[in-house]
């Protein structure tokens, strides 16, 4: 009899600390932020030209594409696609001739990276979560007059 209630007595115990240790995770896994929901969004095309010593060696044209939060755009009284494009536009412009023919691998992970902290720095707040470059095209100098003269 004695056995039977310590028996009775430790799995009393036990299920209520159970209870407790999983009432106690379940409402910490409650408290944590909602991921934010984004949108998929696209840049108009940006064309933007190559220059060394003055010259214009050709353009690089491309179309960017970016994850932004919902509520972040909601709240916002302009789009932030534009600020995408230029961001874009400068951070190219400003890439060594060499870097933008060759495309090295690190040079478009650091412009897509650096896309999204400008954007959001010039916004004020995080809406850009990610840029993906959804199209990429370097037309060289010859590129463009063999164009022309093909018309």
């Amino acid at each position: 009899m004695i056995i039977l209630s310590i028996a009775a007595c430790l799995s009393t115990v036990g299920g209520v600390y159970g209870a407790v240790v999983w009432k106690k995770s379940a409402s910490e896994s409650s408290n944590k932020p909602p991921e934010p929901k984004l949108q998929l969004l696209k840049t108009h095309m940006v064309s933007v030209p190559i220059l060394a010593d003055g010259q214009v060696l050709g353009y690089v044209v491309t179309r960017m594409q970016f994850t932004a939060d919902i509520e972040q755009l909601k709240a916002s009284t302009v789009q932030p696609d534009a600020f995408v494009a230029d961001e874009a536009f400068k951070i190219i412009y400003d890439t060594t001739p060499s870097d933008i023919k060759i495309g090295r691998k690190q040079a478009l992970k650091d412009l897509t990276s650096n896309i999204v902290s400008g954007v959001n720095k010039r916004l004020g707040r995080d809406v850009v979560k990610d840029v993906f470059i959804d199209s990429w095209t370097y037309l060289s100098k010859q590129d463009m007059l063999s164009h022309d003269h093909a018309r």
